[in-house]
Parts: structure tokens; C-alpha cells; sequence
């Protein structure tokens, strides 16, 4: 099975190691003035439109930006109107996805967006990071398949408190903001058969990630196949191609921890247990080249990929 079929497709995240461009520049709180902020925005803008253009001359249609395209984007330090001032600058990058078919998303740190938090601070700074990071796919021109994954938080002072705390966070937001959102469980606190009840309640996807369902299995366990088909339904009820994260461990890493590249048996596994046509995120640290890496491992002997090259 081929990548650019309706099997699957890859994608990277945030940094494209070939061109040595992030889009994620950013600076020191106290460095953070209109004018050195206007200068990342405008530095990050034109990075992420030449990795943009690079996806395109490669086949790859997925993609994830950074969650520092807009330096301090969710914080009052910045108070720039970029989305206004910056407006044409994301309809040209926006064209040049959607022309490309790419497949767009962003995925705050739990500490930026903690579903959980008895906080009230911890909450509003959490929804203020979704409100920016909404923003930047609506200004983006994405369809409603471009999502802002998010882990729920963690699980203080119970479990049963804290899915609370995250359902009245969930109920509260407005339906716009929800309809950007896709719930993802994770390798040290929440598993997959308790982030899917969650998500279904509150008629969100979930996405599945083959090595969080590793480290931090379901009780009782789901296997692979099963895991991606719960997963799955949880996108197509919405009518959304499905969406999963592909990882493999690090070798004498700490459990959890992204290998450099995704191994090839690891790929083989999902792929045989996906039941339709999925996008696969590839979360490993060599980004845009473990992809190319993987496509020359995943095509049959003698047969081409569309883009199967990187620059050298």
C-alpha cells in the first residue's frame, strides 16, 4: 500500500530539517516588543510558506505548524492585531495548502492547554492558546478535518474531578472553537478507553497514537487494530478522514520518547490494522527526512514515489 492512494497518507511536524526552517521563532518574555514581535511573525510567515512549498514539491499533505507561528500568539504580551495586519500573508499561505491538499494542524503543550486544571487562571490561559491556535487554521482557509490536538491535562485532585473540570470546559466553549478540537490520550495519565467516552459524549473526535497505547495501555488493553477502528468511528460519525499519530520508541530513551525515525515495523502494524483510508502523523524527531526515510522502506522494489527525494 502506497502513500497518495486513499490507504494513508504521511506528514511531519513543525521543523523541515532538509530546508533548516521551523517557523517557530520566538524570543524572551522580556524581549517581547511590538517591533521584535512584528519581526518573528513576519520571519515565521515567510519560513512556513517556503515548508509549505517544499510539502507541495514532495507529495506530503500533512502537516503541522508550530505552535510559536505567532510568538506569545495566546498571550497579552502580544498585543499586535496580526490576523488583521498579517491577513493577506495567511490567505497566500492558505492557497498554497489547499491547492496542495494539506492537511493542516497545531498541537499546544499541555502545559499551554490543560483541559483539567481546578485553576481558573490555568483554564483561561488554556482557552485563550485554543482561541489562537483556531485562529491560525480559520485564518488558514482549513476545513473542518484541520484540528488543535489536545491532551486532557492531568488528573488532580481525582480522575472523576478532573473529566469534570474538563467537560464543564468543553460544554462552555463556543461551538466554533469546539468544532477545531480533537482529544488525544497520552503516555503518562490518561488512556485511550478513557479519553473515547469523553470525546463521544461531547461529540469531539479522539485521536489514536500507536505508542501512547504502549506505554500507557487501556484496562482492559485494545490492541492496534482495535484502537484505530474506536478512533476512526470517533472522525467518520463527523464525516472527517480519520487522523493517528505514528511513533516508534527511542531506544534507551525514557519510555515514551520519540524515536528519530519511525520503524518500519511499527508502520507495518498500523497499516495492516487500519480499516479505511487515515492520515498518519509521524511524530519523530529527524521530521521530513524519518518520512522520505520511511516511504523508501514502505515501496515495493522498483517502484517510484511521488517526491521521494529531499533536497541535498
Amino acid at each position: 500500500m502506497q502513500e497518495g492512494l486513499s490507504t494513508y497518507r504521511l506528514g511531519y511536524v513543525a521543523n523541515c530539517l532538509s530546508l533548516g526552517l521551523g517557523a517557530s521563532h520566538t524570543c524572551r518574555l522580556a524581549s517581547a516588543t511590538p517591533h521584535r514581535l512584528e519581526e518573528l511573525i513576519e520571519l515565521n510567515l515567510s519560513e512556513l510558506e517556503q515548508i509549505l512549498l517544499f510539502n507541495e514539491a514532495h507529495g506530503i499533505e500533512l502537516f503541522r505548524i508550530g505552535s510559536s507561528l505567532i510568538p506569545f500568539g495566546s498571550h497579552p504580551v502580544n498585543t499586535l492585531p496580526w490576523w488583521r495586519t498579517r491577513a493577506s500573508d495567511f490567505e497566500r499561505l492558505g492557497r498554497i495548502a489547499r491547492r496542495s491538499r494539506q492537511r493542516l494542524s497545531l498541537h499546544p503543550s499541555p502545559a499551554a492547554a490543560s483541559l483539567t486544571s481546578v485553576h481558573q487562571r490555568v483554564r483561561d490561559a488554556a482557552l485563550a492558546e485554543l482561541r489562537y491556535s483556531a485562529r491560525v487554521l480559520d485564518l488558514l482557509g482549513q476545513g473542518p478535518e484541520a484540528r488543535v490536538v489536545l491532551h486532557l491535562g492531568g488528573a488532580a485532585p481525582s480522575r472523576s474531578e478532573a473529566l469534570d473540570n474538563a467537560r464543564r470546559m468543553l460544554d462552555a466553549m463556543p461551538e466554533a472553537l469546539r468544532n477545531r478540537i480533537v482529544l488525544e490520550h497520552d503516555d503518562k495519565i490518561w488512556s485511550a478507553r478513557e479519553v473515547a467516552p469523553l470525546a463521544r459524549e461531547q461529540g469531539l473526535p479522539w485521536l489514536a497514537d500507536n505508542l501512547h497505547n504502549t506505554i500507557k495501555p487501556s484496562e482492559p488493553e485494545w490492541p492496534l487494530e482495535q484502537l484505530l477502528r474506536e478512533s476512526a468511528a470517533s472522525w467518520r460519525v463527523l464525516d472527517l478522514r480519520p487522523k493517528f499519530h505514528l511513533a516508534s520508541q527511542k531506544p534507551e530513551g525514557r519510555p515514551g520518547a520519540h524515536a528519530d525515525r519511525v520503524d518500519p515495523g511499527d508502520f507495518r502494524a498500523v497499516v495492516a490494522a487500519l480499516d479505511g483510508p487515515a492520515d498518519l502523523m509521524m511524530e519523530a524527531k529527524e521530521k521530513d527526512l524519518a518520512l522520505f526515510a520511511l516511504r523508501r522502506e514502505a515501496r515495493p522494489a522498483g517502484q517510484a514515489t511521488t517526491g521521494e527525494a529531499a533536497p541535498t
